[in-house]
């Protein structure tokens, strides 16, 4: 075998090995969040590494789906969730 062969087969090792690790040790927390604005009500469930962080997503997320525009998507979000429950993974 040349060198560039066994240093693309060492790549693709690191390559594959980086790729498990991130799945396998992806998300550590699921949070459910619901938020009414404009009277509509909006429910989503995120998953993430940290627990703020996934929180946060949540909520994003539920906002996208109940505002229009990102005036009322930043007012959204500055309300607090009618329902946030998270969980350990």
């Amino acid at each position: 075998m040349n060198k560039g062969a066994i240093l693309t087969i060492g790549f693709l090792v690191f390559v594959s090995y980086i790729s498990f690790t991130l799945i396998w040790t992806g998300n550590k927390f699921q949070c459910h969040a619901c938020i009414v604005f404009k009277d509509r009500e909006v429910c989503q469930t995120v998953k993430g590494m940290e627990k703020q962080e996934t929180m946060m997503t949540a909520i994003s997320t539920a906002c996208a789906g109940a505002a229009n525009g990102m005036t009322e998507s930043l007012e959204c979000q500055a309300k607090p969730p009618t329902k946030m429950e998270c969980k350990t993974l």
